[in-house]
C-alpha cells in the first residue's frame, strides 16, 4: 500500500537537559513524528487565485461575446432582432448560469486534469495532487471544480486547505516541495518501515 504524503514519518535526534542524580545532564533522544506537509496556504494561495480570476474573466468575456454575436445573428435572421435590442432576459439568464455552472468549473477541470495545475498555479510553480502525491482522478477533479461555485467557498482557502481541497481529498503544493516529499516517501517504502530519517538530521 503506498504511503500517503501526509503520513510520511521522520526521526529526529534532539538534546535536552534531564535531571540525573540531582544534576542537569544533556541527554540525546530520538523522537518520531510525521513530516509536515507544506501546503500552499492563505495569502500565498491568494496569488494564484487572483491570476486565475483574471484568466476566467477573460475566458468569460470571449465566450459571452461569441454567444451574444451568434444570438444577434440568429435574432436578425429570424426577424426578432428588436427583441434582442430591447433586452432579452432569457439570454441574460442563460449567460449567468453558463458562466457559473460551465465556464468557471470547466476552466479548472480542463487545466487541472490536463496538467495538474491551473494557469495561475502553473505560473507560480504549484500543482494539485491527491493524498498520495499523485495526479487526482477525474472524479476528484470534478468535485474539486464544482465545489468552487459554492457561495463564499473562496474564503475557506485562507486556512490551510479550502473546501474544494477537503471535499475532494486533494491539496495544492509547490512542485519543489512535492519532489522532496516523494523522495522521502520512496525511501520509507523501500525500507519497509514506517520511519525515515530527515536528511541532515
Amino acid at each position: 500500500m503506498p504511503t500517503k504524503i501526509t503520513e510520511i514519518k521522520q526521526q529526529k535526534t534532539i538534546t535536552r537537559r534531564e535531571r540525573i542524580n540531582g544534576v542537569l545532564t544533556p541527554v540525546q533522544k530520538t523522537i518520531t513524528g510525521f513530516v509536515p506537509v507544506p501546503y500552499v496556504t492563505g495569502w500565498a494561495r491568494f496569488g494564484h487565485h487572483l491570476l486565475d480570476i483574471i484568466f476566467v474573466y477573460i475566458l468569460n468575456l470571449i465566450l459571452t461575446t461569441l454567444i451574444y454575436t451568434l444570438f444577434n445573428l440568429f435574432s436578425f435572421q429570424s426577424g426578432s432582432y428588436n427583441d434582442f435590442e430591447n433586452g432579452n432576459t432569457g439570454i441574460s439568464f442563460f449567460l449567468i448560469f453558463f458562466r457559473w455552472l460551465i465556464v468557471t468549473p470547466g476552466y479548472y477541470l480542463l487545466f487541472e486534469y490536463g496538467m495538474q495545475s491551473s494557469p495561475g498555479k502553473a505560473i507560480l510553480g504549484r500543482i494539485v495532487v491527491d493524498e498520495y502525491g499523485e495526479k487526482p482522478t477525474l472524479n476528484q477533479l470534478l468535485i474539486r471544480s464544482y465545489v468552487r461555485i459554492v457561495p463564499f467557498e473562496a474564503f475557506s482557502c485562507l486556512s490551510d486547505t479550502g473546501w474544494h481541497d477537503n471535499w475532494s481529498n486533494t491539496l495544492v503544493i509547490r512542485k519543489t516541495d512535492l519532489h522532496n516529499l516523494k523522495l522521502m516517501q520512496r525511501i520509507q517504502e523501500v525500507e519497509g518501515t514506517s520511519e525515515t530519517k530527515t536528511p541532515g538530521a
